[in-house]
């Protein structure tokens, strides 16, 4: 229970932090996955996901424990009113830098049936879906125990399709760091960092707008003011 961070419960929903390494839902007995996990918080309730996140992404995660909410978040989602906002770092590779790549991209991603979590996805130039996601920031960062350069990259991410964020990054010359599918690179998966750090949608109980994030999370670790300023702009609407 200790694994999850609660920032809102009612009636209707659960939004939460998911650490990384947690699967959001698991087929079958399901016993240890945040949806699991939410299940226990509220006992009695269903409780349903408009979206996941991949095990190793970390962050926002909203859960509803009814129907009507369920619904209203998947009208919401299918008509992109959600906004979306990642953390990643990247290993930069030799002649990519990654100022100039502030600004919108577009790939076609294809993704195996099934979609397992050590399952690939791959850009193609044609027959794939189109992806969408916008760089926002990027500043250098550390790793613990220093090592290689590393950097942040904030990202709006405007589609939500399987592993967009890392397979993006890799085709942009900027895998994630540790990342054992995307960077041939990675030596150690734990260096892997991709977090959900901020939610915009409409709250339903409310029905107002609603920006979920966490400014002080321990776990992100510092953040350069390039990174830091754009955050606290996005939170403040």
């Amino acid at each position: 229970m200790s694994a999850l961070v609660v920032l809102k419960r009612s009636v209707h929903e659960l939004v939460i932090v998911k650490p990384a390494g947690l699967a959001s839902e698991l087929p079958g007995r399901d016993t240890s996955s945040a949806r699991a996990l939410a299940t226990q918080l509220a006992p009695g309730s269903m409780v349903k996901l408009p979206h996941r996140l991949d095990r190793v992404t970390r962050g926002i995660l909203v859960l509803c424990l009814s129907d009507e909410a369920v619904a209203f978040h998947n009208a919401e989602i299918a008509a992109r009113r959600w906004e979306k906002f990642y953390l990643a770092r990247v290993a930069p590779n030799d002649g990519v830098d990654p100022h100039a790549l502030l600004g919108k991209h577009r790939a076609f991603l294809t993704a195996p049936k099934g979609l397992a979590e050590d399952a690939r996805a791959t850009i193609v130039r044609s027959g794939g879906k189109p992806a969408w996601m916008e760089i926002l920031a990027v500043a250098p960062t550390t790793t613990a125990g220093g090592g290689e350069p590393r950097v942040h990259v904030l990202i709006r991410l405007l589609t939500g399709r399987f592993h967009q964020v890392r397979v993006m990054c890799a085709g942009l010359g900027l895998p994630l760091a540790g990342d054992p599918l995307y960077d041939p690179r990675a030596r150690d998966p734990r260096e892997l960092y991709l977090e959900h750090v901020m939610l915009r949608y409409t709250d339903y109980d409310t029905r107002k707008p609603s920006t979920m994030f966490v400014p002080d999370d321990l776990e992100r670790g510092p953040l350069a003011p390039a990174i830091a300023e754009v955050l606290a702009s996005l939170a403040a609407g």
